[in-house]
C-alpha cells in the first residue's frame, strides 16, 4: 500500500514559472546544509509543510515554536519554492513524497524542478581545484540544454536513488522539467564544501540567483553542527532499519 504523504498550506503561493528544489536530508547533509544557506539568503518564509503517519515522530523547535521537520519555504520576488527536511525520511514514503512535491509545484506555478543530493566520494577523489566533483542530469531536452549551457558536467551513467531518483523518472515519463544535481561528498560528516558546489552550480543554472560561496563555507561549522545536533536528537524517533539510499 502506498504511503500517505500530505502538504499543509501554511499561507497560498502562485509563482510565475517558478522554480521548486527538493533538498532534503542524504549524503553529507550537503542538500540540508545548502538549503539552509539559501533560505537564509532570500530571507524566505515558510509557507507549507509535509507530514505522514510514516514519518518519525519528530518535532523541530525554533525560538520556542514547535515545527514540522519537513517543510517548503517560498520567496514569491525570487521566483522560488524549496523543500527541505531536517531528518531522514523512511525510504518506504520517498516515491509519495517526490509525487507530492511535483503536485504541489504546479499547482502554485512552477515548471521547473531541481532535486539536490550528495553522491558517496571514492577515497575522497576531487576536481584538479581541490573541489567535489558536480553532476547533472536532466529529464528533458530543455532541461539538459540548461545543463549544458550552464557549463555542468552531465551524469552518462549511473545509479540515482531516493526521492531524487522518482523526482527524475516521474519527470522523465510526464515530460517534466527536473534537474538533479548531485556532488560529490564525504559519508561520514556534514560536508560543506560539497553544500557548497550544490549553490554554485544553482548559480551557474540559473541567472537571477547569485548565492554567496564565501559565507557558506565560513559558517560551515556552526550550520554542520546545528544540523548534526538536531539529527542526534532526533535518533531515537528515526532508528528504523532502512537506509537513505536502499
Amino acid at each position: 500500500m502506498a504511503c500517505e504523504v500530505n502538504i499543509r498550506d501554511l499561507s497560498k503561493v502562485t509563482l510565475n514559472n517558478g522554480i521548486l528544489i527538493e533538498s532534503s536530508t542524504g549524503v553529507g547533509m550537503v542538500a540540508g546544509i545548502a538549503a539552509s544557506h539559501i533560505i537564509a539568503s532570500y530571507g524566505m518564509d515558510q509557507v507549507a509543510a509535509m507530514d505522514s503517519e510514516d514519518f518519525p515522530p519528530v518535532s523541530i523547535v525554533y525560538n520556542a515554536r514547535p515545527k514540522l521537520p519537513s517543510r517548503v519555504y517560498c520567496s514569491g520576488s525570487k521566483n522560488l519554492a524549496i523543500f527541505t527536511s531536517e531528518i531522514p525520511l523512511p525510504v518506504k514514503t520517498h516515491r509519495s513524497v517526490a509525487s507530492a512535491l511535483l503536485k504541489w509545484g504546479l499547482n502554485c506555478g512552477c515548471r521547473t524542478f531541481v532535486s539536490l543530493d550528495g553522491i558517496p566520494a571514492e577515497n575522497n577523489n576531487k576536481t584538479e581545484n581541490g573541489k567535489p566533483h558536480l553532476w547533472a542530469v536532466g529529464t528533458t531536452d530543455a532541461a539538459r540544454s540548461a545543463i549544458e549551457k550552464a557549463g555542468l558536467e552531465q551524469l552518462q551513467t549511473g545509479m540515482i536513488s531516493g526521492i531524487s531518483a522518482i523526482m527524475l523518472n516521474e519527470g522523465r515519463v510526464n515530460k517534466y522539467n527536473v534537474i538533479g544535481l548531485f556532488a560529490e561528498a564525504r559519508e561520514d560528516m556534514p560536508d560543506a564544501a560539497g553544500a557548497a558546489a550544490l549553490v554554485q552550480g544553482l548559480n551557474k543554472l540559473f541567472s537571477p540567483f547569485n548565492f554567496a560561496i564565501k559565507p557558506l563555507l565560513d559558517e560551515a561549522k556552526h550550520i554542520q553542527s546545528q544540523i548534526e545536533h538536531m539529527r542526534k536528537q532526533g535518533e531515537p524517533a528515526t532508528k528504523e532499519q532502512y537506509s537513505i539510499y536502499g
